[in-house]
């Protein structure tokens, strides 16, 4: 966009530069994303892709989510999920004669997570049809109905597709976490329950059981090191939620979290959404009416079925959030700003302090080492086993290197040159 399209249009442009990207790549579809510039001249990209998908006989879409239209990128998460679901969701009808089929729910694919957690799907016989968004293509999205379980990472960005997919194709969802050791495992047993099989729990089992032998080795290690030190966590989805299970298997303790866009719900459980009243923010969002499809809604579970998974301890459709979890006294923060991350790091001293790129640098002048949970520093992966045994080990040296009380702030070097200039 250069000065002429604000303020004659880009329409015309973007008609070009779709035309462009068929001709070098040939994809199965093309989606358009509109920044704030597109919203505020009015370019209606939803007409452009409608004749451009009619031209070039492939999908094309657009998303209206210029950024002004929420206070957080929770409100691009919620505008990404409906346009899935609209436009890439249930477009491919063809059958999978597989057992047990799953879709992935809110894994991206961090660090080589998404690859960690495809091994150990398939050695435990469980067949991924697709994963929202890590590691995936389209035609798994499009064919992503044809699931028997939705299994939900990041509760706050994509809880809604799995709504969505359970009300229009009768899917079932359950909240699972595949960041930490306890929690990979807790979560093969809860999809192994969900379709209880007597097979597929064996060969669940036995996969646990070969991970924990090195994963306990591991922990034992650096549990001499590491038990007692303290983290804190603020980041985005519900890694402030997952890791923790992370730092409790190493004996740590986490005495403050908290997310960069997360609602009620995130930290206090699904049981509030009821009390949740609709703000301004929300009303810039379009709510879809979903409704059950004729020709393919299929329940995967009858209620009774239902009702006895849920006796039996697994919460179908449901998640306990952040808090309930967290030890008593443990500080939780929404959204922290730089001041009171630097007051946090004054009061409490942890031993390491998780974040992302726009905080680790002052938080590392303060001698107190950060570790980004958004990109992973190169480092990962950290889900499954093996990430586990990964991040156990960097934690450890990342806490008990001696370097990070020679660390000086260049404020605090300036003072000492300063003082000393005065004393001669």
């Amino acid at each position: 966009m250069q000065d002429e399209q604000i303020v004659f249009g880009g329409e015309k442009k973007l008609r070009a530069a779709i035309e462009e990207a068929y001709e070098l790549f040939h994809p199965k579809a093309i989606a358009i994303f509109s920044t704030c510039p597109v919203g505020l001249i009015g370019d209606d990209v939803h007409a452009v892709a409608r004749d451009m998908k009619e031209k070039l006989g492939i999908n094309v879409f657009g998303f209206s989510c210029e950024g002004y239209k929420g206070v957080s990128q929770s409100a691009g998460h919620h505008i990404a999920n409906n346009q899935l679901f609209k436009h890439v969701i249930g477009t491919n009808d063809t059958p999978r004669p597989e057992k047990f089929k799953i879709n992935i729910l809110g894994e991206y694919n961090i660090g080589g997570d998404a690859f960690v957690i495809e091994d150990l799907l398939e050695r435990c016989g469980i067949t991924l049809v697709s994963t929202f968004s890590g590691n995936s293509t389209y035609d798994g999205f499009a064919n992503s109905h044809m699931a028997d379980l939705n299994a939900v990472m990041c509760h706050r960005s994509i809880n809604y597709v799995a709504e969505m997919m359970e009300k229009k194709f009768g899917i079932p969802w359950i909240k699972v976490n595949f960041v930490g050791a306890e929690g990979t495992a807790k979560s093969l047993r809860h999809i192994a329950q969900y379709f209880n099989d007597a097979e597929l729990t064996d060969r669940v089992e036995k996969v646990i059981s070969d991970e924990m032998t090195e994963v306990l080795k591991t922990q034992f290690a650096v549990r001499a090191r590491c038990e007692g030190k303290t983290a804190m966590l603020f980041v985005g989805g519900s890694r402030a939620h997952h890791y923790q299970t992370l730092f409790s298997e190493m004996g740590m303790k986490t005495v403050a979290a908290g997310y960069e866009f997360a609602h009620r719900d995130d930290y206090e459980g699904r049981r509030v959404l009821p009390t949740i009243k609709v703000d301004a923010d929300s009303r810039n969002i379009e709510q879809l009416e979903v409704v059950p499809d004729e020709a393919r809604f299929m329940p995967r579970r009858g209620p009774g079925d239902l009702v006895q998974l849920e006796t039996a301890g697994l919460d179908v459709a449901g998640y306990q959030g952040m808090m309930p979890e967290m030890e008593e006294g443990a500080l939780v923060i929404d959204d922290i700003y730089h001041f009171e991350t630097e007051r946090l790091l004054e009061i409490y001293k942890p031993d390491i302090f998780c974040a992302g790129v726009k905080e680790k640098y002052a938080v590392q002048k303060a001698g107190i080492p950060c570790k980004q949970l958004h990109s992973y520093d190169y480092g990962g992966p950290y889900a499954g086993f093996r990430g586990a045994i990964n991040f156990y080990n960097e934690i450890d040296r990342m806490v008990n290197t001696k370097i990070w009380q020679y660390v000086q702030a260049p404020w605090e070097t300036e003072a000492v040159g300063e003082l000393e200039e005065l004393a001669s």
